[in-house]
């Protein structure tokens, strides 16, 4: 079985893990093409080449428009692929009514007509489509051309269908890297952020913007006792946010580290005696996922989400939940954490069963494999 494989999560190390992971059948064949520069999270990913096995390669490619999912498309490097590699299915990991949906479809027809098609949605939510008219006209063609769909959540699975797509679907959430996240001593680095032995850390790892509810968090905050706060990222929000701490007088308890590496996550999230994700739902934007909960998982951190979005599928029954934009209920959350250490112990214990069961690349690679099977009609 043949797969080419379009993605631009891809050139990240940890998400290449995937494929790798699927690439162990011996009967399967599998090249991904990936943008060889992708501009994310105020950071310049560049593709840094990859070990190539019997079964596996990958291929950087030169793009326009790095950074934009929806508009960007190959200029070199993608063609030959659906020449001379003939795959039995191509899997596009970007938006139906993306420019790359409508390349891949283009070159499919031209080169390899009898090739299967899936592409990946991430959105659960409705939004006005990029390009106005041409975006949606993608998306028909593209609900017409593809055979199947990889979708992040059941939410975008009602999305798709109430677009008009009646092919098959299959939910495959984010994953996250094991040999990565997981519990680690982080002794050294509390001491260096000059955190106390025995000091309630609160943690929030991601992108610094106002429908992250970072405002919620900081509210929350102020109204406990104890604790310090630590934020990791970086965003447009941050001197607003730097503005309400002070206004709120916590800014001497809280810890702002700007944008880390990937490699170096896990290493905060050990710092966290709980992480909290306190998204907010805006006309245009909602939680699809909230990768960090599977991750602060992994690392035996208790999580703390709001009730934006996937959030509460994500978390299950594994963590806590509130209501998004209720600081009140989010501090009485909090709280409960900190006073009840069998609380912590049994979250933490539920956190990593279910993000060693629904959200490792093993697990998701499993789910992938068994649907290429489906799609190719293999048995």
């Amino acid at each position: 079985m043949r797969i080419l494989v379009i993605s631009h999560p891809a050139i990240q190390p940890t998400y290449q893990r995937k494929f790798e992971e699927v690439a162990r059948h011996a009967h399967v064949k599998m090249r991904v093409v990936v943008p060889d520069t992708w501009f994310e999270n105020d950071q310049t990913l560049r593709f840094s080449g990859r070990h190539a096995s019997e079964n596996l390669s990958f291929y950087p490619g030169k793009i326009t428009s790095p950074g934009y999912g929806s508009r960007y498309f190959f200029t070199k490097g993608l063609v030959a692929h659906f020449l001379d590699f003939k795959p039995d299915i191509i899997h596009l990991e970007e938006e139906p009514w993306s420019l790359c949906a409508l390349q891949t479809i283009i070159l499919k027809k031209l080169f390899c007509p009898e090739s299967k098609l899936i592409f990946r949605t991430s959105l659960s939510i409705p939004i006005k489509l990029k390009f106005g008219f041409v975006g949606a006209l993608i998306e028909r063609i593209a609900f017409r051309e593809f055979d199947h769909a990889f979708i992040l959540s059941g939410r975008a699975g009602e999305l798709l269908r109430r677009k008009g797509y009646r092919k098959g679907m299959r939910i495959s959430p984010n994953g996250v890297d094991t040999r990565i996240f997981r519990k680690m001593d982080a002794n050294d680095l509390r001491a260096e952020l000059k955190i106390a032995e025995n000091e309630f850390v609160i943690g929030y790892i991601g992108r610094l913007m106002h429908m992250k509810g970072m405002d919620t968090l900081l509210e929350a905050f102020g109204m406990l006792d104890n604790g310090r706060l630590l934020l990791v990222g970086s965003g447009d929000y941050r001197d607003e946010m730097l503005s309400t701490a002070s206004r709120l007088g916590i800014s001497e308890k809280m810890l702002l580290v700007g944008s880390v590496l990937g490699v170096d996550v896990p290493k905060y999230i050990n710092c966290m005696d709980a992480l909290v994700l306190p998204s907010i739902t805006t006309p245009g934007w909602v939680e699809f996922f909230g990768r960090v909960l599977a991750e602060a998982m992994l690392c035996n951190v208790p999580v703390i989400g709001s009730s934006s979005g996937e959030i509460p599928n994500v978390i299950g029954d594994a963590g806590l939940v509130f209501q998004e934009k209720d600081a009140s209920d989010l501090r009485d959350k909090t709280a409960m954490l900190m006073e009840n250490p069998e609380l912590r112990e049994d979250l933490k214990e539920k956190g990593y069963e279910r993000a060693m069961s629904l959200y490792t690349w093993e697990a998701i690679a499993r789910n992938t494999y068994e649907t290429y099977q489906i799609v190719a009609d293999v048995d």
